[in-house]
């Protein structure tokens, strides 16, 4: 069903097919989230005025956190 490049994402990531649906939801939930903060704000500007905004740096920031953990393990990897 996946592909080898899948196959080797995930092996790269240390992630199961099922961790890494559920990390990647994760984020879609809380995109999401933004998105309907961002639509009141529209209409509403006095409503969640910062929500979207703040919740984008705070996902950024997790993601450079995630990014440099996998970037670790790749290079432990290569000195395997």
């Amino acid at each position: 069903m996946f592909s080898p490049k899948c196959k080797a994402h995930l092996d790269l990531v240390s992630m199961t097919r099922w961790q890494h649906f559920k990390h990647a939801f994760k984020i879609v939930i809380e995109l999401k989230k933004a998105e309907v903060a961002l639509l009141i704000h529209m209409f509403a500007p006095r409503c969640c005025e910062t929500y979207a905004s703040d919740k984008i740096k705070e996902l950024a920031s997790k993601l450079k956190k995630h990014d440099k953990l996998h970037l670790n393990m790749i290079a432990e990897k290569a000195d395997d």
